[in-house]
C-alpha cells in the first residue's frame, strides 16, 4: 500500500518551512482529531461553527486538513488516478494559505468550504482549469443551445494562475473528458461556468487578444448576474464601498477602477460550453 505522511505532503506541496513548523505545531490527540473529523464529514455547519469559535481557527483548519488529505492521497492511489492529478489539484491549499498570509499576516487556510470539496474529492484540477461534477439544475435554452435540467455537467473552476489562452484551455476540457471517463465512468460533453470572467461587460474593459476574452470566447454566454463584486474581489483582492480607495498596480486595475467609479459594474456570467466543438 503506497502511503504519504502529512509533513510530506506539506513539504511536496511547497509549504516553507517556517509555514510547516507553525503547522505541525498543532497539537491534536487521536480523540480530538477524531471528534473534528465526525464534524466534518456528518455535520459541516456545526464543524465550521466551531471552527470559529478558535482562537486561530485558519490554522487548525490547516493543520486538519492536511492530515486529512492523507486519507484522499490514498483514495487517489485506489482509484488508479495519477499521483500528478492529486498535487496538481492539491496546490489549492497552498495558494489558499498565501492568501490567509495575505490578509491576515498568519499562515492557514481561507475558503474552508472550497478546499473541503477537495477532500472529499467533489474537485479535481486537470491541467490549467478545475471540474466539479454536477447535474444541471434548470433547462438552459439560448439561441441554438438547448440542455435539459438533469443532464450531468462540469462545472468549471478556475484557480489563479497562467494563461487562459484558448489552446491550454482546450487542453485542459479535452484532458477533463477523458479523466472522468476513465477514472468515475462518466462521460460529459458539457462544460458550465459562473464567474466574472464570463462577464460580457469585459469586452468594454479588455483588449480582444486577453487570455480572459480568449477564454470568454469558448463559452455562449447566456445569462448574467449581479449579486456579488466577484471581479473587484478578484482583480483587487478586496472588496471595498468606494471604489476610489482601490489600488492601481496593473493595468487591469486601472481600468476596472475608472469603470467603477462611473458608476458601472461589471457582474459576472453564466455560459456553457460544448466538448464536441
Amino acid at each position: 500500500m503506497i502511503s504519504i505522511t502529512a509533513q510530506e505532503l506539506a513539504s511536496r506541496l511547497c509549504f516553507q518551512e517556517a509555514v510547516r513548523q507553525q503547522i505541525f505545531a498543532v497539537k491534536l490527540t487521536p480523540t480530538q482529531e477524531s471528534v473534528w473529523h465526525e464534524l466534518f464529514w456528518y455535520e459541516p455547519e456545526a464543524f465550521v461553527a466551531e471552527l470559529r469559535k478558535q482562537p486561530a481557527p485558519e490554522l487548525l483548519v490547516l493543520a486538519l486538513y492536511l492530515r486529512w488529505a492523507v486519507n484522499t492521497y490514498q483514495n487517489y492511489h485506489e482509484l488508479g488516478i495519477p499521483e500528478s492529478v492529486f498535487f496538481d489539484t492539491f496546490q489549492d491549499f497552498r495558494i489558499w494559505n498565501d492568501e490567509c498570509v495575505r490578509i491576515f499576516n498568519r499562515p492557514g487556510l481561507t475558503e474552508w468550504d472550497w478546499n473541503a470539496r477537495l477532500l472529499r474529492m467533489e474537485v479535481i484540477r486537470l491541467g490549467r482549469l478545475e471540474y466539479q461534477p454536477c447535474i444541471l439544475p434548470r433547462d438552459i435554452v439560448y439561441g441554438d443551445i438547448s440542455v435539459s435540467a438533469g443532464t450531468p455537467i462540469l462545472e468549471v473552476h478556475i484557480p489563479a494562475g497562467d494563461s487562459l489562452c484558448q489552446k491550454i484551455v482546450k487542453e485542459s476540457f479535452a484532458a477533463a473528458v477523458s479523466f472522468f471517463d476513465c477514472y468515475f465512468h462518466v462521460h460529459y460533453e458539457w462544460f458550465h461556468c459562473h464567474s466574472w470572467l464570463l462577464s460580457p461587460y469585459l469586452r468594454e474593459l479588455l483588449p480582444p487578444e486577453s487570455g480572459i476574452l480568449q477564454f470568454q470566447n469558448l463559452f455562449t454566454v447566456y445569462d448574467e448576474d449581479f449579486s456579488f463584486p466577484q471581479a473587484e474581489e478578484r482583480v483587487f483582492g478586496c472588496i471595498k464601498d468606494n471604489p476610489e480607495k482601490y489600488p492601481e498596480n496593473t493595468h487591469l486595475q486601472c481600468t476596472l477602477k475608472n469603470y467603477l467609479l462611473s458608476k458601472k459594474r461589471p457582474g459576472m456570467g453564466y455560459g456553457v460550453y460544448h466538448a464536441l466543438e
